[in-house]
């Protein structure tokens, strides 16, 4: 008994010896950092890696921007319990506490009172801090006046000067931030995209405050110079089907109504009534067989000027009458008119849908070539041509009519430019308000009766889908964006003193959701290198810097 209590009393001293021994070699070892981490604002550990060799304590990639660098929680081990951290030469405890790593931070590990040991602590952080990953306006007329962010000098400046008559007192910003979490402010009020409106017609300032409790300011400053532009619609209102005529220093505009309505102007921007009163016939012609003629419109008329007089070829038509539906013609001496009958034509008529074998014969254009004189027209059951007589008040022979478009168009209008022969149309759904899918198409041919085909070579009389859209038809020439709908129906384009084209044109206004009607448009008809045709950047513009000079 007493040999075994002897042997465990031997044990027991070895095993204090053994840890005896141990602390001592733990206790000559200098001080070391073993690991380093801090807690953010989030809660959110965050491991640094400790190189002793370089005593440095560095992030291992770098932190979120959101991360504030001036209040986090340090955790850490020594490699000896009698070792103590100090930064400025007060202790650091691990787990309790904050530190500010918002720039290098110089911690001392301590025993008893020597300094052993000092660690640099660095930290990366993502750049990109409460800054502005986007900004613009919600206002359609500022949709040419994108604005550029300077982080350098924190302004937000705009590259295209905006003109004297576009209000910039009540615009409405939206934007977006590198940070989530970030909260902007005006003024001291706290700001959200798409909601709050300024006056920006003097510097506004935003602040961006991250979740680092850091911040920076922006100074929006727009800059409008003295010129006027051009504001789209030129005229709001119902204005469809426009077609319009030079003549001299006067340009005049006539659009779709019960008896057609005429404007006037001399620079395409600014119209009056072409009266009073507006309508240019006094009688509404009657020569279709609709049996309430009540119901029938005057639809897509097509002014010309030739032989000292103003001519305008008509549709009439009652909404869905397409087998009753057909082409008249009327002459005036003078733009506003009364429009009246030709001499030796009763009642007007050129030719109406079921004579000739062309369901809703509509929209018509006349064109004048080598001598000869045309009709074009057609509404999405074949677009067709035929050759009028030599004075353009009758047919010459129907049965010579020639087909240059298939089931998809309306609204022809063909101009000659250097070789070719342009035929614009109209696809898509023309008048079902904000759901309209209209949009202007153009085939080309060197020969007046074609084949017209479009920018790949396909022949327009291939194109047989009734009002569909044909999206993937090339060239689109203007489509409708979220402030403009169903933008079509063009005029013939008007080529003012500098060799500019412009084309009017009609389309739905979308403001705040509300229908309107269908307004007059103008645009700058832009031709690229191939001789295709754009009007404005393919969509309609709100505003127009460039005006026409005339």
């Amino acid at each position: 008994m007493n040999k075994l209590l002897a042997n465990i009393f031997a044990l027991l001293m070895m095993v204090f010896l053994m840890g005896a021994c141990k602390d001592k070699v733990l206790n000559d070892l200098p001080a070391e950092l073993i690991s380093f981490s801090v807690v953010d604002q989030n809660g959110t550990n965050h491991d640094l890696s400790v190189n002793t060799l370089k005593s440095t304590v560095s992030s291992r990639e770098s932190f979120p921007s959101y991360v504030n660098l001036s209040s986090l929680v340090p955790q850490f081990k020594l490699n000896r319990a009698d070792a103590v951290v100090k930064i400025n030469d007060v202790q650091l405890q691990s787990g309790k506490g904050q530190i500010n790593l918002s720039n290098d931070l110089v911690c001392d590990l301590y025993v008893d009172d020597s300094k052993e040991r000092s660690y640099v602590i660095r930290i990366m952080k993502e750049t990109m801090a409460n800054t502005f990953r986007s900004f613009g306006f919600s206002d359609p007329v500022m949709e040419q006046f994108s604005v550029v962010i300077d982080e350098q000098t924190g302004e937000i400046y705009n590259t295209v000067v905006i003109p004297k008559n576009v209000n910039i007192t009540d615009l409405q910003p939206v934007f977006t931030l590198s940070e989530s979490r970030s909260a902007v402010k005006v003024n001291g009020v706290k700001q959200i995209g798409g909601v709050q409106r300024h006056d920006f017609s003097k510097p506004v300032i935003y602040t961006v405050e991250g979740e680092d409790g850091s911040s920076r300011s922006y100074t929006v400053n727009l800059n409008q110079g003295d010129f006027f532009a051009i504001k789209n619609p030129v005229i709001a209102g119902s204005y469809a089907d426009p077609t319009a005529i030079r003549v001299g220093n006067e340009m005049y505009v006539y659009v779709t109504g019960t008896r057609v309505r005429g404007y006037r102007s001399s620079d395409l921007i600014n119209w009056r009534s072409i009266g009073p009163p507006s309508e240019v016939f006094t009688i509404k012609p009657a020569f279709t067989a609709d049996a309430n003629q009540n119901d029938v419109g005057m639809w897509a008329p097509d002014i010309n000027y030739f032989d000292g007089k103003y001519v305008m070829y008509y549709s009439l038509s009652a909404w869905g009458g397409g087998a009753n539906s057909g082409i008249g013609v009327a002459v005036s001496n003078q733009p506003q008119g009364p429009f009246v009958h030709p001499t030796g034509n009763t009642n007007g008529k050129l030719f109406v849908s079921s004579e000739i074998g062309v369901h809703n014969s509509i929209d018509p254009c006349f064109y004048e070539d080598n001598g000869k004189r045309y009709l074009f027209w057609g509404s999405f059951f074949g677009m067709y041509m035929t050759e009028l007589t030599s004075d353009g008040m009758a047919i010459k022979d129907m049965s010579a009519k020639t087909k240059v478009a298939g089931d998809s168009f309306e609204g022809a209008y063909v101009h000659k430019r250097g070789n070719y022969y342009y035929l614009f149309a109209s696809a898509g759904t023309c008048c079902e308000a904000l759901t309209s899918t209209y949009r202007v198409v153009v085939g080309r041919s060197t020969n007046l009766a074609g084949p017209y085909v479009n920018r790949n070579g396909v022949d327009m009389k291939d194109f047989n889908a009734r009002y569909n859209s044909i999206p993937t038809y090339n060239p689109i020439v203007l489509q409708g964006n979220q402030t403009f709908v169903g933008p079509g129906h063009n005029a013939r384009i008007i080529t003012d003193k500098n060799g500019v084209d412009w084309m009017l044109y009609h389309a739905y206004e979308n403001v705040n959701n509300v229908v309107g009607s269908r307004n007059l448009m103008l645009g700058k008809v832009n031709w690229d290198s191939d001789g295709w045709p754009i009007v404005d950047n393919g969509t309609p513009s709100a505003i127009l810097t460039d005006m026409p000079v005339f």
